[in-house]
C-alpha cells in the first residue's frame, strides 16, 4: 500500500468539514493505526488466500492423476472387453468357415460317389449279363451235345 498522505487528510477534513488538525493530533494516529491494521489485515488474507490456491492445485493435480489412473482402467477393461468380442468373432467365424469347408467336400464327394457306385452298378450288372450268357451258352451246348459234354467257349 501507499504511503499515508496525512497532510492531504488534513487538508480535505478543513475543507470538506471545516475541521483543523495538525500532524500531531490524536485522530491522526488512530487513522494511521487503522492503516496498519488492515495492512497486516491484508497481509493474513493474502496469505491465507495463496496457501488455498495451493492447496486447491495440489488437490486438482490429485484429481487429475486419480482421473488418469481410473481412465486408463477403463480403457484396460474396454480393451480388453474388445479383444474378447474379436477372438469369440474369429472364433465364431473359423468355425463357420470350417463347416462351410465341409460343405464343400461333401458337395465334391458326392458326385465322385454316385458315379463310383454308377461303375460299380454297371460293372455288377454287365457280370451278370456275362454270367447268364456263359450260361445259356454253356446249357444250349449240353443240350445238344448231351449232358456229359463239357462246356467250352469257342
Amino acid at each position: 500500500m501507499a504511503e499515508l498522505d496525512t497532510g492531504r487528510l488534513i487538508g480535505e477534513l478543513a475543507r470538506r468539514y471545516a475541521i483543523r488538525m495538525d500532524d500531531n493530533d490524536p485522530a491522526i494516529a488512530i487513522v494511521a493505526l487503522n492503516r496498519l491494521m488492515l495492512e497486516h489485515a491484508m497481509k493474513e488474507l493474502c496469505d491465507a488466500v495463496a496457501r488455498r490456491i495451493a492447496e486447491f492445485e495440489a488437490s486438482a493435480l490429485k484429481i487429475e492423476h486419480r482421473a488418469g489412473r481410473l481412465l486408463a482402467q477403463d480403457m484396460c477393461e474396454a480393451t480388453a472387453r474388445i479383444r474378447a468380442e474379436l477372438r469369440n468373432d474369429i472364433d465364431s467365424a473359423g468355425i463357420k468357415a470350417a463347416h462351410l469347408v465341409y460343405l464343400v467336400d461333401q458337395a465334391h464327394k458326392r458326385p465322385a460317389r454316385v458315379r463310383w457306385l454308377s461303375v460299380g452298378l454297371l460293372s455288377a450288372v454287365a457280370l451278370v449279363l456275362a454270367g447268364v450268357l456263359i450260361g445259356v451258352h454253356c446249357f444250349a451246348h449240353r443240350r445238344a451235345d448231351g449232358f456229359n459234354s463239357a462246356c467250352t467257349l469257342g
